[in-house]
């Protein structure tokens, strides 16, 4: 992997470092002075001496007397000339990379590349990119690494990711530039996000960037390759998928085509499924749960009428857990957990046992709930989704609930009939 781990453990260590450095700001062809930084000379074949200034004895002790040869115009980034060699100290160099990539940032992506690609070793090369992405981004290495892109698709993965997510790089670039300072796992993630990104309007290109991955990195990139072309034209990516060799990546694909699609026409994406469903049962399972649910949050009595048309078996019970799941028998109330730890009515589905009882209004505690033998429950102790367990239940049985309204007055109880939750379409 040209992206060594020890170099990201390094970039990690040094967060504070790196975003905490002076920076140098470039306007057009001059190099001006900022935060204790100092560029002394102008014009073109002139040297600029930048000396350490008050952080003469902090990270950029090593940095003194580093020059950075100037060029005419600079239009190019030809205004600089990156010498390592001479910077010793790991912390040192982090600190000289950081502080000539961040104002190259300002050149615009095709420029700062070029310089990323001049420096001699992996490590060097990934702080600089890491620089810019932390001045195209606005985030601090910190808040780069929380994210978790960093880790998951290297640097250069998340740098590219972002840039096309961002309009300013193309997937075709992205993909490149995975093939370039990427391998592996890495290389695979990113690939496949360009080509889910691509797939909609140049399917041929899109499947071409997976040429070369192997086994699961394979079936990998395909499910994402289809999902970004279903996401246009599922017919399409439906007919290609059901040619494709082998039965499990046939079936992965398939479903994979469904999920896309039932986020768009649930109608379309049911009936498909009846006519082809994925071969393989456990994708098949999936699917069927995949598409009840997203129906059932949109259309429930529909999604219960096509769930219930299924062969008994696990298709049908598949497609009933998933409209359980967005539209659930119970009372008809969204909990978050409130800021005394205590769960809080966030919304009333409107016709739901919740909603039309009165009882219950927006921004109430719920201290608890009785269980099955009639004992109360404190919900407190209990996670969200223990107390989402113990609201819902079977249709027309009671369930009761103690509640506080927002404004402390005393607790009182209701007791409500669970049903059916019914979402229409365009409630």
């Amino acid at each position: 992997m040209k992206t060594p781990l020890k170099a990201g453990l390094v970039l990690l260590v040094s967060a504070s470092v790196i975003l905490g450095g002076a920076l140098l700001l470039i306007q057009g062809p001059i190099l001006e002075e900022e935060k204790g930084w100092q560029a002394a000379g102008s014009g073109s074949g002139q040297t600029a001496t930048i000396t350490a200034g008050a952080e003469e004895n902090g990270g950029f002790a090593g940095l003194a007397a580093r020059t950075v040869k100037k060029s005419g115009s600079g239009a190019n980034g030809e205004g600089l000339e990156i010498v390592l060699a001479e910077v010793e100290g790991a912390r040192a160099r982090e600190d000289y990379i950081n502080a000539t990539f961040r104002p190259l940032a300002g050149l615009g992506v095709d420029v700062a590349m070029a310089r990323v690609r001049e420096l001699p070793d992996a490590a060097s090369r990934d702080m600089a990119m890491l620089a810019l992405l932390g001045e195209w981004s606005g985030q601090s290495v910190t808040e780069l690494v929380q994210a978790g892109e960093v880790g998951r698709f290297g640097v250069a993965g998340a740098l590219g990711l972002y840039l096309m997510n961002e309009g300013t790089m193309t997937p075709e670039q992205t993909a490149a530039l995975a093939n370039e300072f990427l391998t592996g796992q890495q290389r695979g993630s990113v690939l496949s996000r360009a080509a889910e990104r691509l797939a909609a309007t140049d399917p041929s290109t899109a499947l071409a960037m997976g040429d070369g991955l192997t086994d699961w990195q394979q079936v990998r990139f395909l499910s994402r390759f289809v999902s970004g072309w279903a996401s246009a034209s599922p017919d399409d990516a439906r007919a290609w998928a059901g040619q494709v060799q082998d039965a499990r990546t046939r079936s992965v694909l398939l479903g994979r085509v469904l999920a896309e699609e039932v986020k768009v026409n649930p109608t379309s994406a049911a009936q498909a499924f009846l006519e082809a469903p994925p071969e393989d049962g456990q994708i098949r399972e999936r699917t069927a749960r995949q598409i009840a649910a997203n129906w059932a949050a949109k259309d429930t009595v529909a999604a219960m009428q096509w769930a219930n048309n299924l062969p008994e078996g696990n298709d049908r019970d598949s497609a009933q857990r998933g409209i359980r799941s967005t539209a659930p028998v119970g009372i008809g109330a969204r909990l978050s957990r409130g800021e005394d730890g205590l769960p809080v009515l966030q919304e009333l589905v409107p016709g739901s046992p919740a909603s039309a009882s009165g009882q219950l209004r927006s921004g109430d505690r719920l201290l608890a709930v009785s269980d099955a033998n009639g004992t109360w429950v404190n919900s407190r102790d209990r996670s969200i989704g223990d107390v989402v367990g113990l609201i819902q239940g079977e249709a027309q049985t009671p369930v009761s609930i103690q509640v506080q309204s927002a404004d402390g007055s005393a607790p009182r109880v209701v007791t409500l009939r669970r049903e059916q939750i019914i979402h229409r379409p365009g409630s």
